[in-house]
């Protein structure tokens, strides 16, 4: 059932309903908007008839659409050199730049890139507490002995 049909259904239940618009302010609202409803389902109507008289067309342009993106992958791999293998393997070099810690004062576990871990010291986003950082493999063999 189209938008258009679904209107002229309930605009037969309103008239069937016997309300005098003129007498009640409901009854004057609910005209006015199946009045609403009924421009809204010529409105869909007229689209739709656009878009199957012009679907061709628009097929042509998500055709264009789509060579226009593939032309762009391939200059953009031109330009920067860039393959699929050198994504996964710039991937991995991101990864040896970050660190992870946990907060000793509420377990967050923080990501940290080397300017922070030079820095020496962070504040935990979470509960605010500051603490040192230390990366040293001794002091971590030390606490292992421990």
């Amino acid at each position: 059932m189209t938008i258009t049909e679904k209107v002229a259904y309930i605009q037969g239940l309103f008239d069937g309903m016997g309300l005098d618009k003129s007498e009640e302010p409901q009854a004057k609202v609910l005209s006015e908007v199946l009045d609403v409803l009924r421009e809204i389902g010529d409105e869909m109507d007229m689209l739709d008839a656009t878009l199957d008289e012009h679907g061709k067309e628009f097929d042509g342009v998500e055709d264009a659409i789509n060579d226009l993106t593939e032309g762009l992958t391939e200059l953009e791999d031109e330009v920067y050199g860039v393959d699929d293998d050198d994504d996964e393997d710039d991937l991995e070099d991101d990864d040896e730049d970050f660190f992870q810690v946990d907060c000793p004062n509420c377990g967050e576990e923080l990501i940290i890139d080397d300017e922070v871990l030079e820095a020496g010291s962070i504040d935990c986003p979470k509960c605010g507490q500051k603490f040192a950082l230390s990366f040293d493999e001794d002091e971590d063999e030390e606490k292992e002995d421990d």
